[in-house]
């Protein structure tokens, strides 16, 4: 009974608006440090690191490692914890779905806490002799991600009848899946293929939005010519500050969703005492 109680107090529905509320922060500290050098800030970076953009490092330390990580886990655990219940109340329906989500994000947390897709698509690109984000490694990559999106999907439209009758675990895996989607489709968008077009969608459109917000003052531009040139800072820019935002929204929706619907399923069984 004392699990029940607990549960039943959870409020996920906080959890998300912290997540958007943290990130509208960073936003309004990014603007202020690196576009405006507030409190000399901007100064001091750059006289003390060799990438000195506070986005570059804040978007990476803590906003993916470690909070998107731990809420990865913790997602993880819920719906692993939801699929034990559903065990032993015997529920097959409820088991599968849920025992799939949780394949579904053990893989997420991995790949993104070990970066496998990166690692196995540099292997295939030294092997083959070809540069960064060539053929074989991009079609690599469309595979890797295909695999962990087809079993999310299997899951979400296969099994929807097991959580469609809620409404707050619907809306927020709706949520989920699509800031994880859309995440997910930049990450590969972003970069695809730059060896065969020429062309990058990351560095086209972060060159664009650090023209207009960022690089508007003279701290600002000497910080943009002491990035390392290999970073790419256009790239960077997309891939920490816009990337990892998506998915961080996502990885919030989708623990939201497994907390509303542990806590409407225990309420309707007697396992938990």
């Amino acid at each position: 009974m004392e699990i029940k109680q607990n549960i039943k107090k959870i409020k996920p529905n906080i959890i998300f608006k912290i997540t958007m509320l943290f990130l509208f922060v960073s936003y309004i500290l990014t603007y202020l440090i690196d576009a405006r050098n507030i409190f000399g800030i901007q100064e001091f970076l750059i006289n003390n690191l060799d990438t000195p953009f506070f986005w570059y490092h804040w978007f990476l330390t803590p906003v993916e490692e470690p909070i998107q990580w731990y809420m990865l886990g913790a997602t993880f655990f819920v719906f692993a914890f939801i699929s034990g219940i559903a065990y032993m109340n015997k529920d097959k329906n409820t088991l599968k779905f849920w025992g799939l989500m949780s394949f579904g994000l053990l893989l997420m947390l991995v790949e993104d806490a070990g970066d496998v897709r990166h690692t196995y698509r540099a292997r295939i690109e030294m092997v083959f002799g070809e540069e960064t984000y060539g053929f074989l490694g991009t079609t690599f990559e469309l595979f890797y991600f295909a695999f962990i999106g087809i079993i999310m999907l299997v899951a979400f439209l296969k099994y929807r009848h097991v959580y469609w009758a809620y409404y707050n675990t619907k809306k927020y895996l709706i949520i989920g899946y699509i800031f994880y989607g859309l995440g997910v489709s930049a990450s590969f968008i972003g970069g695809a293929y730059r060896t065969l077009t020429g062309f990058t969608l990351y560095e086209n459109i972060g060159g664009a939005v650090l023209d207009r917000i960022i690089i508007n003052s003279e701290t600002s531009l000497i910080a943009y010519n002491l990035f390392d040139e290999t970073h790419r800072v256009e790239f960077m820019f997309m891939d920490r500050v816009f990337e990892e935002s998506l998915e961080l929204l996502g990885a919030a929706g989708l623990l939201c969703a497994g907390l509303y619907f542990l806590i409407a399923y225990v309420n309707r069984n007697e396992l938990l005492k």
